[in-house]
C-alpha cells in the first residue's frame, strides 16, 4: 500500500490538544484562507476525510478551534475576577484580555470568519451567545461595583469594545489597546461610589 492510501485510512491518533494547536499553528502562519483540512491532516499525518469524520466541515473547524481559544481565556477571565485591587484596574485587565493583541490577532479572526455564518448555522450561532454572554457578565459584574446603572452601561461598554476591537484587529494605526482602553474609561462614571464587591458565579462558556 502506498503512503498515501495509508494515510487515507490512518485513524486519528493525535489528542484534540494537539489537533487545536496544530490548527492554530496553521491559523497564525498561513492565515483563515489557508486553514483547511486537507492541510491540516497533512500536518498532522492522516487524511482530511478523517478530519471531517471528527469536524464535519471547515465551519466545524473553526467553530472548535474558537471554543478552544476561548477556554483558554475562560481561566484567565475568572483570575481578573477573583483579584484583588479596584474595580476600575479589574476591568483594565479584562479589557486588554479581550482586545485583539495586535493586528491580525487570530482568535478575532476567528470571530470575523465566523460572525457572517451565525445566522445560518444554529451551532455557531449558540456558541457565539455562549461566549458573548461569558465576557458580558464578566463585564457587568465588575460595573456593578462602580454603578447602580449595570445593564444601560455594559450595553456600551460592549458595543464600544467590539468596535474598537474591528478597528486594531485590521491594523488601525490611529489606534492601540492602550488607547482602546481610554475610550472605555471615558464611559465609566467620573466619581464611583464606594461600594462591596458582589460575589456572583464563574462565568464559563
Amino acid at each position: 500500500m502506498t503512503d498515501q492510501k495509508s494515510r487515507r485510512h490512518r485513524r486519528l491518533e493525535h489528542p484534540r490538544e494537539r489537533v487545536m494547536q496544530e490548527a492554530w499553528t496553521l491559523l497564525v502562519e498561513r492565515g483563515l484562507a489557508d486553514l483547511s483540512l486537507s492541510e491540516l491532516g497533512r500536518r498532522l499525518d492522516t487524511s482530511a476525510g478523517h478530519l471531517s469524520y471528527y469536524f464535519g466541515s471547515k465551519s466545524g473547524l473553526l467553530l472548535e478551534l474558537l471554543r478552544w481559544s476561548e477556554y483558554e481565556l475562560a481561566g484567565q477571565r475568572d483570575l481578573v475576577l477573583e483579584s484583588g485591587g479596584p474595580a476600575e484596574e479589574r476591568l483594565h485587565r479584562l479589557c486588554v484580555l479581550n482586545f485583539p493583541r495586535a493586528a491580525g490577532d487570530p482568535r478575532w479572526l476567528l470571530w470575523a470568519e465566523l460572525w457572517p455564518r451565525v445566522m445560518h448555522e444554529p451551532a455557531l450561532r449558540e456558541a457565539q451567545l455562549e461566549f458573548d454572554t461569558a465576557w458580558r457578565e464578566a463585564i457587568a459584574r465588575i460595573l456593578g461595583e462602580l454603578t447602580d446603572d449595570v445593564e444601560p452601561l455594559t450595553q456600551r461598554v460592549v458595543a464600544l469594545m467590539d468596535g474598537l476591537s474591528v478597528a486594531l484587529l485590521t491594523g488601525d494605526t490611529t489606534l492601540t489597546v492602550e488607547g482602546a482602553w481610554q475610550h472605555v474609561k471615558a464611559l465609566l462614571p467620573a466619581t464611583p461610589p464606594e461600594r462591596p464587591r458582589r460575589a456572583g458565579p464563574h462565568a464559563h462558556p
